[in-house]
């Protein structure tokens, strides 16, 4: 009765043992190194495994060995002779591929230590734990290729990368960026605007940084850039940064060189100015035509409605024309012209003294009766220009009198 006593709590004592190890979720087992038998195991290794607990206790070492990679089978010896020699505590560990129930390879972190030794003092019973790290494997090779080709990027990108935190200092900084303010590679780490700008321009970048945080927006802005060959102009899109890790205030930035663009357009805007005045010049040449129609005679046809603008153009071609063409007699025809004011008369008899002063007679032809009233009524003094009513009198009088 009392040996039966003595038993029950040494098996309550062991079956709770067991679920403990049951409830673990990392694979738990001991081996015999002698007798290659599993010795104890918990659920999670049944699980893995696909075996039940009698088919462990049976070939559960052959069960590991057919789920292990041929290629870390091969490096267990290895690990084993290891363990012999090793001491109390000391723990062996590995990583093993292997195939679980119904799924691909897995990655298994494996640690080994000596269990139990026999009388000679030789490690007789290993006891294994494993956990399952395919996952996070992956996420670290998730992460490793990730800042593996943002070092890239940032190596060999043409346009500027960058990131700081809320207080300014550098977190991210492309190679593209230390060689415009010629900083070695990773000096600008932990260091600000201030340490590589000049103060007015550093003031700028901070303005839009703190814009950036204020807004929690993305912003866009033509920056001066100061570089050895001449100030740049960059075009930068800033941003805030959130994420894991990285504090409140973060502001990223990509800034692409435009330095070229501009000039381009710089040089297009004075191609278009020079189009322009060009178009111009032909415009007033157009409205403004002065014929030669004989040795000595020009004829001006003007037509339409004149401004200061094109009347100073007028007398300007029709002095070049009287010296171009040693005119005699130059006929000023306004059978075209809509109206006539103060300006238009002006410009007629200006015209006509600055053709005197060059050696020649000023003919006008085509006055309508409005614009005789008109004339009257300004009280218009045309001494010095010869009058006739139609553009063929005018020429007539002049054959008849160069």
């Amino acid at each position: 009765m009392k040996e039966t006593m003595a038993k029950e709590p040494h098996g309550a004592s062991d079956g709770r043992a067991q679920r403990m190890l049951d409830a673990a979720p990392a694979i738990l087992c001991v081996v015999d190194m002698t007798e290659r038998r599993l010795t104890a195991h918990n659920a999670a290794l049944a699980r893995a495994l696909g075996c039940t607990d009698e088919e462990l206790a049976m070939r559960g070492v052959e069960a590991l060995a057919a789920r292990i990679h041929p290629d870390d089978l091969a490096g267990l010896a290895a690990r084993a002779e290891q363990l012999k020699a090793a001491r109390d505590g000391e723990v062996v560990e590995a990583e093993l591929r292997a195939h679980g129930r119904g799924e691909g390879e897995r990655l298994f972190a494996v640690r080994a230590e000596v269990f139990a030794r026999g009388a000679d003092g030789a490690a007789r019973e290993i006891f294994l734990s494993a956990e399952d790290v395919t996952e996070r494997r992956r996420r670290e090779q998730r992460l490793h290729r990730s800042e593996a080709l943002l070092a890239t990027f940032c190596n060999h990108a043409p346009v500027l990368l960058y990131a700081k935190d809320r207080d300014g200092a550098f977190l991210l900084v492309s190679r593209s960026l230390e060689e415009i303010v010629g900083a070695a590679p990773g000096s600008m780490l932990g260091k600000t605007d201030k340490d590589f700008f000049p103060p007015e321009v550093a003031a700028i970048y901070n303005d839009v940084d703190e814009l950036v945080r204020k807004n929690g927006a993305p912003f866009e802005a033509e920056d001066p850039v100061p570089h050895a060959e001449g100030e740049r102009t960059f075009y930068t899109i800033k941003f805030p940064v959130w994420g894991e890790g990285i504090r409140e205030g973060a502001v990223a930035g990509v800034s692409v060189d435009i330095t070229p663009v501009k000039a381009a357009e710089r040089e297009r805007e004075a191609a278009r100015d020079e189009l322009i005045a060009a178009q111009q010049d032909t415009i007033r040449e157009l409205v403004t035509p002065l014929l030669p129609i004989a040795e000595g005679v020009l004829v001006m046809p003007l037509i339409g409605f004149f401004d200061s603008a094109r009347a100073s153009g007028i007398i300007e071609t029709l002095l070049q024309g009287v010296e171009r063409h040693s005119a005699r007699i130059a006929i000023i025809d306004i059978t075209g012209v809509k109206a006539v004011d103060v300006s238009v008369a002006e410009m007629l008899v200006q015209a006509a003294r600055a053709a005197g002063l060059l050696g020649a007679n000023v003919v006008l032809t085509g006055i309508q009766p409005a614009i005789a009233r008109t004339l009257i009524e300004l009280d218009i003094d045309l001494r010095g220009l010869v009058t006739e009513g139609t553009l063929q009198g005018g020429i007539a009088y002049a054959l008849k009198h160069r």
